[in-house]
């Protein structure tokens, strides 16, 4: 069971996930997954972490407010929050919430960067984050797909202090990591075609670990979410995208 190591500054640190229906979105995980969950109780606002084998996977809880979008929400690890703050608006993003404390929990504050997607940031104060990686059930990578990718590659450069890599420049494929090779831990994708025939907005996509990415994907379709089409081959293995019951998307990839 592959531990997660030391989180750099800027580097993913956590996941979690608004949802309209929190018992129908932890049962379809749960299920999914064979992740356990806890509840923080209504003093959280019914808030709780998703587990696996006792280690902590990601975070779960109701919509804030009826207008927000259920998503997986990432955040960057910072030692500052309020240095980030003031970096996230020097470098052109927004701060949308915070920064604010959780007793014992950490600090952190909600952003949104130039090219509309929102991202968090979180510095740990005995919450340190998810503890596993690359395993099924366990997050494999991040990475924002985005419709500026100048704006967003220089944002998380300045603003989260990624040492940014160039993967491909390319008229088919532009593409820029945190860190290189072995080592990078999250990407930004030019997805501006992708996102214009969709109708989509600039996000972050989480990808979860699958020990077999098809029949995991099959399991998804049989507890009420979508797979649509078939699981393809990658250099990086082999994935699916999958929408939970409610229509939060994630990605499966083989570990």
């Amino acid at each position: 069971m592959p531990a997660r190591g030391p989180v750099p500054d800027g580097a993913p640190v956590w996941f979690d996930l608004a949802t309209p229906d929190l018992d129908r979105s932890v049962a379809f995980y749960t299920a999914l997954f064979g992740w356990e969950h806890t509840s923080y109780g209504a003093e959280f606002g019914d808030y709780g972490q998703l587990t696996k084998d006792g280690q902590v996977i990601a975070g779960v809880g109701p919509l804030m407010y009826p207008e927000q979008a259920a998503v997986w929400g990432v955040y960057l690890r910072t030692s500052d929050a309020d240095a980030t703050a003031e970096k996230v608006r020097a470098a052109g993003g927004q701060v949308s919430f915070g920064p604010e404390d959780i007793p014992g929990q950490g600090r952190f504050l909600n952003a949104v960067d130039p090219a509309g997607a929102e991202i968090g940031f979180w510095q740990p104060g005995g919450q340190d984050g998810f503890a596993l990686v690359g395993e099924h059930g366990a997050p494999a990578w991040f990475e924002t797909w985005t419709n500026d990718y100048d704006k967003a590659v220089a944002f998380y450069a300045d603003a989260a202090g990624w040492p940014v890599a160039t993967l491909s420049d390319t008229p088919e494929l532009r593409y820029t990591t945190y860190g290189e090779g072995r080592d990078a831990v999250a990407g930004i994708y030019d997805a501006t075609a992708e996102l214009a025939a969709n109708g989509g907005s600039s996000g972050w996509a989480v990808y979860l670990g699958a020990d077999d990415v098809d029949a995991t994907a099959a399991r998804a379709r049989e507890l009420g979410g979508t797979a649509p089409g078939e699981p393809v081959d990658t250099p990086y293995g082999r994935r699916i995208a999958v929408a939970d019951p409610h229509g939060t998307w994630f990605q499966l990839i083989s570990v």
